[in-house]
């Protein structure tokens, strides 16, 4: 029989969210390899690679006349090419060009009627190196089992010829209507409360007022100060702006060290700089009290004893937080030290979040904890905060995408409704990456914030003592 949705994922589709770019999470990566790349080599090893996530060739089928939720099914009409596709730079295309292009593939709607994710290959990149986009919708992260597609395409080795092979993919007989009417009748009888929870009106009204208890208590006591929340919200969506920026690990694990705080409170710290600076540019005036509330579902590790949790992303949690940003403290120090002391003093509620596909495939784990984190923070009063920052830890080590090696990765993160912000950094290879995605016409500069890390990162770095 045919999987059903979790109540969770099926809220997640509510709106036609298939073509909303709040329902999906983007990671960016930066391939190199010795020979020219041969397409038809990538889409084996893509096919390969999906045998070990058979979720990404099934797609959503609704129940008649709305019964039950919609079920799981495999796409009989399953067509790799659509999904793999092919983009390019004029040759040599800089970070700035494919920042563009990214964004402009970001706000490509999914087609609801087929498996709900894409891959785009871009050519014509500086020093020969290719771009892969992977955008994965967040109902395909629903479940124990759930992963991201840019985590199911990584390995820690690099494939050969021979990895490529795998039996041929035959669909399962997809359950006709009656069948489909049958089970949703069964399950009304055992669970009368289930076509309550199909109104979508209802549905809607539950998690307004889920949200709003839930929120209360924790989200109203901080209130952003002299406009700043107007100027991280939109009302109307105009398309997206992406920002890519990067910084050294080992510098921030330095800073760490030699403030007694963890390497996740200098990244933060760093982001607040840069939006304390990119604020004052675009002529709005900061006094010392001025925060923005910024939800942090943070992947997290146990942490070492150097206090490191930029580590073993095989023990990693989402830790849900609401901090206070200090961005009008100009004293770098005293920001760090309350960033330090308000994730120090955060009572998280942990969640796990898919151990068991962290076990399973030992790709590059980030993107499936950044889009499991945008997840948690949709279920948030939107009202609550200003802005999403997920922060996830990566290996240290050097990771491979079929025969090429990883060299960069950015994560692309979702711009929920209402968001004219959203930020994502992970750990690679000894350097942080970050992604930012703005709203077009509300934040149209968000390269500038982007260019602002580096200068952010000189100035914590100037006060390590």
């Amino acid at each position: 029989m045919a999987t059903r949705l979790a109540t969770t994922d099926a809220d997640l589709l509510l709106g036609d969210a298939g073509r909303s770019r709040s329902r999906h999470s983007c990671s960016l990566a930066l391939v190199s390899r010795d020979q020219p790349w041969d397409i038809d080599r990538v889409m084996e090893f893509v096919d390969a690679r999906l045998a070990d996530a058979p979720r990404f060739r099934q797609r959503i089928r609704k129940v008649p006349f709305g019964l039950a939720r919609a079920v799981w099914v495999d796409d009989p009409e399953f067509d790799l090419s659509f999904h793999v596709r092919r983009s390019a730079l004029p040759a040599p295309g800089g970070m700035r060009q494919l920042a563009d292009l990214v964004a402009r593939l970001v706000d490509r709607p999914l087609e609801a009627d087929r498996p709900l994710w894409e891959l785009y290959l871009i050519e014509g990149v500086e020093d020969g190196r290719l771009a892969i986009l992977t955008k994965t919708h967040h109902v395909l992260l629903g479940g124990p089992n759930a992963i991201d597609l840019a985590q199911v395409l990584t390995a820690e080795y690099q494939a050969s010829t021979e990895d490529a092979e795998v039996a041929t993919w035959t669909p399962m007989p997809s359950p006709g209507d009656g069948v489909l009417v049958l089970d949703a009748l069964m399950t009304i009888v055992s669970d009368p409360f289930e076509l309550v929870r199909r109104s979508t009106r209802m549905v809607k009204a539950i998690e307004r007022t889920t949200r709003g208890l839930a929120g209360a208590a924790s989200f109203a006591i901080l209130r952003s100060s002299g406009g700043l929340t107007e100027m991280f919200r939109t009302e109307h969506s105009r398309g997206s702006r992406v920002g890519l920026a990067s910084f050294p690990l080992p510098v921030a694990r330095e800073i760490a060290r030699q403030h007694g705080c963890k390497v996740n409170d200098v990244v933060l710290a760093v982001l607040c700089g840069a939006l304390r600076s990119w604020i004052l540019s675009s002529g709005h005036p900061l006094t010392t009290a001025d925060i923005l509330r910024v939800i942090v579902p943070m992947a997290v590790t146990a942490e070492s004893d150097s206090g490191d949790e930029q580590g073993d992303v095989m023990s990693a949690e989402i830790a849900s937080a609401l901090i206070a940003m200090p961005v009008g403290e100009p004293n770098p120090r005293m920001r760090l030290a309350q960033i330090a002391r308000e994730t120090a003093t955060q009572r998280h509620q942990r969640e796990a979040v898919g151990a068991k596909s962290l076990a399973r495939l030992s790709g590059f784990a980030p993107p499936t904890l950044h889009a499991l984190g945008s997840r948690a923070a949709i279920m948030l009063p939107s009202d609550s905060y200003d802005l999403v920052v997920t922060n996830a830890p990566g290996p240290q080590h050097e990771m491979f995408w079929d025969d090429g090696q990883l060299k960069e990765v950015y994560p692309v993160p979702a711009l929920l409704d209402g968001q004219a912000l959203a930020v994502s950094m992970s750990s690679y290879l000894g350097t942080v990456y970050c992604g930012f995605t703005s709203d077009r016409q509300a934040l149209p500069d968000v390269e500038e914030i982007g260019e602002l890390i580096s200068s952010a990162l000189e100035e914590l770095s100037g006060i390590a003592s």
